[in-house]
């Protein structure tokens, strides 16, 4: 089912890996529909809060980019979206804590609705649990993780080792 193209002679590199099926599909979905979740609502606060200050509101829609750039690099699972995704998440981790131990002295942080602020309290903290996860899943469904672990199945453990 997941065989070389013989249309090439087999020069061609194709990726041998079946879908993701269930688990991953599940995070990837989670990081879409939170990621547009932010998204819309940091939109929404942008137009609807003329009166208050545009930086909060702009990191409020920078982190509701963050979150649909991490759903895509989750969706599109190549090397050089794996990068992007653990940067991405990465960030989604990193920016809540920084902005929590700002805010302790800055009230005005924490004037807009925004999955950063506040340890993302204003989403339930399902920002911040989301990207626990996906860091999780990204170093679980790490192609040369599994590859290294399956070539240590594979080969047989030298006579002069016994168990």
């Amino acid at each position: 089912m997941y065989e070389q193209d013989a249309t090439n002679g087999g020069d061609s590199a194709r990726d041998q890996r079946p879908p993701s099926l269930g688990l991953g599909r599940i995070i990837i979905a989670l990081f879409w529909v939170l990621g547009v979740w932010i998204f819309v609502t940091a939109v929404i606060d942008l137009f609807h809060g003329q009166d208050k200050p545009w930086g909060p509101q702009l990191v409020a829609l920078l982190a509701g980019v963050d979150y649909l750039v991490a759903a895509t690099a989750l969706t599109h699972n190549g090397r050089r979206m794996r990068m992007v995704g653990w940067g991405s998440i990465a960030l989604s981790i990193a920016v809540p804590i920084v902005l929590w131990v700002a805010s302790l002295g800055l009230d005005e942080l924490n004037s807009a609705r925004s999955a950063w602020t506040g340890m993302g309290v204003d989403f339930y903290y399902i920002p911040l649990v989301v990207s626990l996860i996906g860091i999780v899943w990204m170093w679980r469904s790490n192609p040369r993780r599994i590859v290294s672990l399956a070539e240590q199945v594979e080969r047989p453990s030298p006579p002069w080792k016994t168990h």
